[in-house]
């Protein structure tokens, strides 16, 4: 093979490997903990430390395969174990202080603030000739059977024939 075509592969292999900074933030700011959990690896992965500050962010998330994982993602980038992953709730809280003082001290300037949260979707206005949504179940109709007790079959199950 040339060495120019295999200079060519290897770029285009180590380029598809590595995820854009905007895009794996999008990811990890998405409330969806497999595409953050996904993101973090890939992260971890690539050695990425300019993530560090996002990886903070995700020691405060609610969901714990998240929070352990952007522990371990922490530790892997930066070598340093703060006991993060069988701490309290009042310890995880002194620990995120940590990291944020260590990002400070590391980036020369404060920790950023947590992003807005997104902007929810607007919903299509509802059909005004649509029928309003309710939990009850519809009424009884005149077309429909009546039910008799236990001889009616369940609404789920095949009408039994009777011969």
């Amino acid at each position: 093979m040339r060495p120019r075509i295999l200079v060519s592969a290897v770029l285009c292999l180590v380029t598809a490997a590595c995820l854009p900074r905007e895009e794996a933030v999008r990811r990890l700011r998405q409330d969806n903990p497999r595409e953050q959990a996904a993101t973090i690896a890939q992260v971890t992965r690539q050695g990425d430390r300019s993530m560090t500050d996002e990886m903070i962010r995700l020691l405060g998330s609610d969901d714990e395969g998240v929070r352990f994982m952007a522990a371990t993602a922490l530790h892997k980038l930066t070598d340093i174990d703060r006991g993060f992953h069988f701490a309290g709730p009042e310890r995880r809280t002194e620990i995120i202080a940590e990291w944020k003082a260590w990002w400070e001290a590391e980036n020369g300037r404060p920790f950023p603030p947590d992003p807005e949260p997104p902007e929810p979707e607007e919903t299509p206005a509802e059909d005004e000739d649509a029928p309003a949504k309710t939990d009850q179940p519809p009424a009884a109709t005149e077309d429909a059977p009546e039910e008799t007790g236990e001889d009616s079959p369940a609404p789920d199950s095949p009408k039994e024939s009777r011969e």
